[in-house]
């Protein structure tokens, strides 16, 4: 009987410490809320005003009280979104209690006019969380106008140019892991439009882009409103670009490509497939707008412009030849990189170094330049491997360097000339009628530049011709 005298109370003061766990305030920052997503995309395709629900839940794991000092959202009462919490509407709530080991329910709204032509292709918003010092977000995503969605998605067939077209996330052509062999086919004049880290990816497939002189195919950000203090164009790597892995023969016409992370990326070729680039400008990349490893590729009358990091990087082997290409960044921000690099190894994971040769590497007529004191490099280990120049050819190209080239195949090259372009740092690379680059060509079966006017023998330097 003495046991029991003391066994009740304890356990009443046990189920009264437990009980009181739940409603005690817990304040520190390591402890916040979490949400059952950080991202809501509303991914119906609305034909008239259109208006749909998403719910997400915000829960606390741990034993204590947390006490939300403001849910809000971002843009306010300007936002195109409106939330629910809990059974109240508004924008703006504050101090929300969350018991331990309990919920609650947010409810999402959106109502767009996918027909009002002033409002962006996606309509972003985001709703913020403040618990103890600490910041959450959730992402709100929605369609603004009317186009082609492509959202994390296997595509092949035709992409016609009567609506424009929005990769969200990942756009494949090729299923991973196979031999998938499909075929993807963009019209004259259609307009891709990429969400912010979306890539159009082939892979193990090939992609057909018809564009002509008075309809490029345009690939570019999905912004198309400016921002407060730049123009849209303004702002490199807005979408991740075009990556091609393995691709089948392939070909890329009259196509402008601008403010990717690299505009287009070519990677480790399949035998006997080769991409074409004709008459292609890549602009504002943030890190390259070209880039290659051990790639099989063709490119003539192509633009690689202004980037912030590089316009071109050539790497780690393949079958490359460039042939009447402009390699040129004046971009206006800092940057320590060339415009133009050559690669023929790479260093593993270890810091190991490995070589990898070019079967074949040509530049003809091309134009290497840019507002930095050594715009053109080679960066190659053959020399000391083999024994041998590296197995790449420069024939009539310009070339701004300081340095000493002596590894390589020079044929007629003009060190540090002054190419003259109209307006380079706003992206025309035309020539003006200064420039040392007319005329000094080697003769070539190239008869059009990039803008489809003709060339005359001797053809000017680059991927467009003095008229």
């Amino acid at each position: 009987m003495k046991s029991n005298k003391f066994i009740i109370p304890l356990l009443i003061l046990l189920l009264s410490l437990f009980g009181c766990n739940k409603d005690n305030i817990l304040n520190g920052s390591s402890y916040d809320i979490n949400t059952s997503t950080d991202t809501v995309l509303f991914d119906t395709l609305f034909t008239t005003i259109g208006s749909t629900t998403k719910r997400i839940k915000c829960y606390n794991n741990n034993n204590g009280t947390i006490n939300i000092s403001r849910i809000r959202l971002l843009s306010g009462e300007n936002s195109q979104f409106r939330i629910n919490v809990d059974g109240e509407a508004g924008v703006l709530f504050e101090d929300i209690a969350i018991k331990g080991r309990d919920s609650i329910f947010l409810f999402i709204e959106v109502t767009i006019d996918p027909n009002g032509t002033n409002l962006p292709l996606v309509v972003e918003d985001e709703i913020i969380f403040e618990t103890n010092g600490n910041t959450k977000k959730i992402v709100l995503n929605a369609w603004g106008q009317d186009a082609y969605f492509h959202v994390n998605e296997i595509v092949q067939g035709t992409w016609s140019n009567d609506k424009p077209h929005v990769i969200y996330g990942v756009a494949a052509v090729g299923y991973p892991n196979t031999d998938s062999n499909l075929n993807l086919v963009i019209e004259a004049g259609t307009k891709i439009h990429g969400h912010a880290n979306s890539v159009l990816y082939v892979y193990k497939s090939s992609i057909m882009v018809n564009g002509n002189i008075n309809d490029p195919v345009i690939f570019q950000q999905d912004r198309t409103e400016d921002y407060l203090l730049y123009p849209a164009d303004s702002t490199s790597g807005q979408w991740r670009g075009i990556y091609l892995s393995s691709p089948l023969n392939s070909e890329l016409v009259h196509t402008q490509i601008k403010n990717a992370v690299i505009g287009v990326q070519i990677d480790t070729f399949t035998v006997n497939n080769t991409v074409n680039l004709n008459k292609v400008s890549v602009h504002n990349s943030l890190y390259s707008n070209i880039l290659t490893q051990g790639s099989n590729i063709n490119a003539t009358n192509c633009l690689f412009g202004n980037s912030d990091n590089y316009s071109a990087i050539v790497s780690i082997g393949g079958n490359v030849n460039f042939e009447h290409c402009t390699f040129a960044n004046y971009s206006q921000g800092y940057r320590n990189t060339p415009s133009f690099l050559f690669k023929d190894y790479y260093k593993s994971i270890n810091e190991q170094i490995v070589f990898r040769p070019f079967n074949n590497a040509q530049f003809t007529n091309c134009i290497f330049d840019g507002n930095g004191i050594t715009e053109f490099i080679c960066d190659t280990v053959g020399k000391e491997i083999t024994g041998l120049n590296t197995n790449v050819l420069f024939n009539s190209c310009s070339l701004k360097s300081e340095d000493t080239l002596s590894n390589y195949i020079l044929n007629n090259c003009y060190f540090n000339i002054l190419n003259q372009f109209k307006n380079a740092e706003n992206w025309n690379f035309e020539l003006t009628e200064n420039s040392e680059a007319i005329d000094k060509g080697t003769n070539s079966i190239v008869t059009e530049d990039i803008l489809n006017l003709p060339r005359t023998i001797p053809n000017d330097l680059g991927s467009h011709e003095y008229q």
